[in-house]
């Protein structure tokens, strides 16, 4: 008997043939597939909601500790009104009213400017401040506003009570000598050069709320105010000062004889004064020149402007004039001030033979004076020692009783 049964189909497989791999698609085809499939990703991942913002590093300035015109002279400017809101908040402490609020949080101020380090300089290693090196940061204060400064003027600091610097119209001399012989001996011409030591006393009228402010902004018109007036007397000194309780100036230390009345006020008459007073220092042969010694003319406002202002029939008699912000004339620079106002003087001189001794570094502080106590305000004072020095008489000329 047969048996039924399933070996016919036992031994087969029952494995599914493996299907054919498809055709390559067409490059082109291909191609916009995955530039399709590239714009869907992007497009679902910008709609996502964004993630909670970390914690960002504070990157924008501190308004307290920065300036907002930070220039290396705004920086002078603040050097020296930190020291000013110093001295008064030492003085807020003398009275035992430092530990009020509008004390403290001036104190807080300058604590924070010592912790930054934004102004070393001023702070000695204890932390206190440190008292002002003169040689450059009283110069550079007052150059903005000081014609002497701008013009080059030369500068010696910290000698004390006084300072021999040589002798009168007697510069470096030069000589050919033998072999064997010695150099002639130079005598003294003229008397010594000597640099003294005179007080000088610069105060003003500052309000109480803008020193205790405690900003970098604040502290640099402060220290602007002080820096601006000390300016304006040296120039006062420097050209006219007398002698009596100051320094000697110009006027008082230059050859008489280089002093001459105006040639008068027609043009051909302002050619004669502007060139007869180069011609007058230049004539005195002095060592390095008028161009070495950084020759320069000098007059009151009004003056400037009426040789500004002059024409023939060539046009402008004085062109350079015309730029203001840096006149010259016979390209020597021109420099004008109200410090002069009233002088009726033009003049012409070099300014590395004038010299302004420092003797002393600045010393600040505060105290009231008068009806600052009700008008809430403090009197400010700035005390140096200075005096004035001209190496050689005919190192400046000047031509008095202008006319126009």
């Amino acid at each position: 008997m047969k048996t039924k049964g399933k070996s016919s189909t036992k031994n087969k497989s029952t494995t599914s043939p493996r299907p054919a791999a498809p055709a390559a698609l067409p490059q082109v085809m291909e191609t916009a597939i995955n530039k399709a499939a590239t714009i869907a990703v992007e497009a679902a991942i910008a709609s996502r909601p964004a993630p909670a913002a970390a914690h960002a590093p504070i990157t924008g300035k501190d308004l307290q500790l920065d300036l907002s015109q930070d220039t290396r002279q705004k920086r002078l400017y603040a050097a020296l009104g930190l020291r000013l809101k110093s001295a008064y908040l030492g003085m807020a402490g003398n009275f035992g009213l430092a530990k009020e609020e509008k004390y403290k949080n001036l104190g807080a101020f300058l604590e924070r400017t010592k912790a930054a380090g934004q102004f070393v300089s001023i702070f000695d290693q204890f932390g206190a401040f440190a008292r002002e090196t003169v040689s450059s940061e009283l110069v550079e204060l007052c150059r903005p506003n000081s014609i002497l400064m701008a013009a080059g003027i030369r500068t010696v600091s910290d000698y004390g009570a006084q300072l021999t610097m040589g002798t009168i119209d007697e510069g470096v001399k030069v000589h050919w000598v033998g072999e064997g012989d010695g150099p002639p001996v130079s005598t003294m011409k003229g008397g010594r050069l000597v640099l003294q030591a005179h007080k000088l006393s610069a105060t003003g009228r500052l309000s109480n709320d803008l020193l205790r402010l405690g900003t970098i902004d604040s502290a640099a018109v402060v220290g602007e105010d002080m820096a601006a007036a000390i300016a304006l007397e040296i120039d006062t000194v420097g050209l006219k000062g007398d002698g009596v309780a100051k320094p000697k100036g110009v006027r008082g230390q230059m050859d008489q004889d280089q002093r001459k009345p105006t040639a008068g006020g027609t043009t051909t008459n302002k050619i004669a004064d502007t060139d007869g007073l180069l011609a007058d220092v230049s004539k005195a042969n002095i060592p390095g020149g008028v161009r070495a010694n950084r020759g320069f003319y000098y007059s009151d406002t009004e003056t400037f402007h009426a040789l500004k202002q002059t024409r023939d029939n060539a046009g402008w008699v004085f062109p350079e004039l015309r730029d203001s912000e840096t006149p010259t004339i016979n390209g020597r620079p021109y420099f004008y001030s109200e410090t002069l106002a009233g002088d009726d003087v033009l003049g012409f001189g070099l300014a590395a033979q004038l010299i302004l001794g420092i003797a002393t570094p600045l010393e600040v502080a505060m105290g009231e004076n008068g009806t600052d106590f009700s008008a809430d305000m403090i009197t400010m004072r700035g005390i140096t020692l200075v005096d004035f020095l001209l190496r050689y008489k005919k190192a400046f000329a000047e031509r008095t009783g202008m006319t126009y």
